[in-house]
């Protein structure tokens, strides 16, 4: 018997209206009935809602009460039982909210799991501690230690982890090994800029404590295997150095940062041109990579379980092949450090697998939303990172293009056998470059919100180097592992570096040409939603109202395109002043030289350089040894006093007065900022518009945070 329809039909829903209502009805119509059309696809939007739970809890200000979460199930309850006297959109409301209070909830319950003490104040400390982590640099390495003894700091206070880098030694250091090094640490940063990346935050969900540098050669206290040796940690340190010392320079690092993870030796030159050329996300282990191995290894399991006759006629071969190369997906899980980003790519090859095993169709929105729900009950944090959204992007664009059956427009049989090579070749190029631009273009408002820059030539460098990786590059990186327990690795690392080395020739190449980036200036947040959610809207949906998701990306693109960068930022501690001029030019004063300080204040300005602080001709900008002005008119004047003898003058003449010697304060009114106030804010940004000073603070958008204190 036919069920019957949860949302009424068009013509049930209200009586016929008068006047100019009735177009507003016929468009409620329309969404109803679109909505009741797209019932199958309804639970692909349970992931969403649950992540707008996530998105709320860390939009926050301040930290919830952890007594509300006893209130939350309830709340879950409450909206499923609503969900289930409810009907049509009704039904749809509840368990949205029920979703979205469970995100919520899942969220602050991460964040109390995860919470460990963190360093109270910089200084120098005398640690000692057991490795975790050892990461090849090129001046040295860095280490992760754990079961921490810190100098003058209590066993309570003491953090879970800390980091800090060592010079070169002549044997280098293992992780299991307990060392003591004299190190000075300071706690993790938070955001250089308002809206900036928030370091603080990372660390917190990492439960790393403290963060610096080591002052001497550590001392080694326990060489053998003992309390906290990490077997894996061991095994990813000998992968990458024997692929480092059988492949020479970068192609090596590379090549490590592929087996391993580890990509702390990659030199700065090759990491620009990667990014310049778009391929990037080459050197981060994701679910490109873990699809490629856990690919590779099926296809080949296959293909010798169907060779055997015995098995082949009792069970079907992907079967068993589909359970060997999940093995060999946990395998490289394990061995790339089984960071977030990489349990995140493992899960969605697992689900994919476990779909082999169910005879379900691996490649559907379905599956890519139960791999996305799952990676967010772990990892609720992963949501606000780059990483997450630009893999799911990319996935959630192919899945919805290859969902409409386009790609088959091209696989029609060939007239005969001889243009079967042909046309292969033909599909296959058109499959790269079709791949290549969906997920370039599902990635790109991701890119250009998080890092200011935009690949312009990454489709052509990708078209390239993702077939190379594919078929070449993966492959025999793969095959390196399996025969390096008998030493017979090493022509295949030769064959794997040959094929790093041809990549790395096109990225420079890339980077090289005129316009290979363009710098954009910082969106807000609300862009990037709308872009998501527009995307979503024309993915997920399958009706003709999916290009009303158009309407969304658009308002978003304008959004972003619109919006003005700072005029002014410093950083807290006042050493470090950016100035962007009416005219888009940046200029940068260093008071104290910082190079990362300085790149993330120049990419706030909306630029990828700066040049230095000097008086302009048109007035903009005038600086002597006391102070700067920037401002044309006395209504748009800004004044930095960098002595005491300059802030009574600029506190007269000045619209605000960024104090950074001297009084804390005016005398006289002007509104200011002075050097206290400027290191409790986090950092500024001033802009300024109509003869008035706004000013965003590192503080205001950071809010009052577990992390931030």
């Amino acid at each position: 018997m036919q069920q019957p329809a949860l949302v009424p039909s068009a013509r049930s829903w209200a009586p016929r209206p008068a006047g100019g209502s009735r177009l507003l009805l016929a468009l409620v119509a329309v969404v109803l009935e679109s909505l009741h059309a797209e019932r199958p696809r309804w639970p692909l939007w349970a992931p969403i809602a649950f992540a707008v739970g996530i998105l709320v809890y860390f939009a926050l200000p301040v930290e919830p009460s952890p007594r509300l979460l006893a209130l939350v199930p309830l709340g879950v309850i409450g909206a499923i039982a609503g969900a289930r006297r409810a009907a049509g959109l009704a039904v749809l409301f509840w368990l949205g909210l029920a979703l979205a209070l469970a995100g919520f909830a899942v969220a602050q319950l991460r964040t109390l799991q995860v919470a460990a003490p963190v360093l109270p104040r910089s200084g120098v400390y005398h640690v000692e501690g057991v490795i975790r982590a050892a990461e090849p640099r090129n001046d040295g390495q860095r280490l992760l230690l754990g079961d921490l003894v810190i100098e003058r700091l209590e066993e309570a206070a003491t953090p879970a982890l800390v980091r800090f880098t060592v010079r070169r030694t002549e044997v280098p250091f293992l992780p299991g090994q307990r060392i003591k090094a004299r190190a000075r640490l300071q706690p993790p940063s938070g955001a250089a800029v308002p809206g900036g990346f928030d370091f603080a935050m990372r660390a917190w969900f990492e439960r790393l404590g403290g963060v610096g540098f080591a002052l001497g050669a550590p001392e080694l206290l326990a060489a053998g295997p003992g309390t906290g040796t990490r077997p894996i940690a061991t095994l990813r340190h000998a992968v990458a150095a024997r692929a480092e010392r059988i492949i020479p320079g970068a192609d090596g690092a590379v090549a490590a940062a592929l087996l391993t993870g580890l990509r702390a030796s990659i030199p700065d030159r090759v990491w620009h041109d990667m990014q310049a050329s778009g391929l990037a996300h080459l050197l981060a282990i994701s679910g490109l990579h873990m699809t490629l191995i856990a690919g590779t290894v099926f296809v080949v399991a296959r293909a010798l379980f169907a060779l055997w006759p015995a098995l082949a006629l009792r069970v079907v071969p992907k079967k068993p092949a589909a359970v060997v190369a999940l093995l060999a997906a946990l395998g490289y899980l394990l061995l790339a450090g089984a960071t977030v980003p990489t349990q995140r790519a493992f899960m969605m090859a697992a689900v994919a697998l476990l779909a082999v095993l169910l005879d379900r169709n691996p490649v559907s929105m379905r599956l890519l939303a139960m791999a996305a729900f799952v990676v967010l009950v772990i990892a609720p944090e992963s949501l606000l990172g780059p990483s997450f959204q630009m893999s799911f992007a990319a996935v959630t664009g192919l899945v919805a293009f290859y969902e409409l059956r386009l790609g088959q427009l091209a696989l029609t049989p060939p007239e005969n056998d001889r243009q079967r090579p042909a046309r292969l070749l033909l599909v296959y190029f058109i499959g790269i470059l079709v791949t290549t631009l969906i997920a370039s273009l599902a990635t790109t408002p991701f890119a250009a919100y998080h890092f200011q820059r935009v690949a312009t030539y990454g489709v052509l460098a990708n078209l390239v180097a993702v077939p190379l990786t594919a078929f070449w590059i993966m492959p025999a990186g793969l095959l390196a592992l399996l025969l390096m327990p008998f030493g017979l690795d090493a022509p295949i690392l030769h064959v794997m570096g040959a094929g790093i080395g041809i990549v790395l020739d096109v990225a420079a190449f890339v980077a090289a040409l005129p316009g290979a980036g363009i710098d954009v200036s910082p969106w807000p947040p609300s862009s990037l939603l709308l872009l998501a959610l527009g995307g979503l809207w024309l993915c997920l949906w399958r009706q003709y109202w999916r290009l009303w998701g158009g309407a969304a990306c658009t308002l978003g693109i304008v959004l972003a395109l619109t919006t003005r960068p700072p005029d002014l930022l410093v950083d807290r501690r006042g050493d470090l002043v950016v100035y962007r001029a009416a005219g888009g030019e940046v200029h940068l004063l260093e008071l104290k030289r910082d190079r990362w300080l300085a790149e993330q204040l120049v990419r706030a300005a909306g630029s990828g350089e700066a040049s230095a602080f000097e008086t302009r001709s048109d007035g903009q900008l005038a600086c002597d040894p006391l102070g700067c002005v920037v401002g044309p008119e006395p209504a748009r004047r800004v004044a930095i006093a960098l002595t005491a003898e300059a802030a009574a003058e600029d506190c007269d003449r000045a619209r605000f007065v960024l104090l950074l010697a001297g009084p804390e304060s005016c005398a006289n009114g002007t509104p200011s900022l002075g050097a206290r106030t400027l290191w409790r804010s986090g950092g500024v940004a001033l802009t300024i518009a109509d003869g008035r000073v706004r000013v965003e603070t590192v503080a205001d958008w950071a809010g009052d945070r577990p992390w931030m204190r």
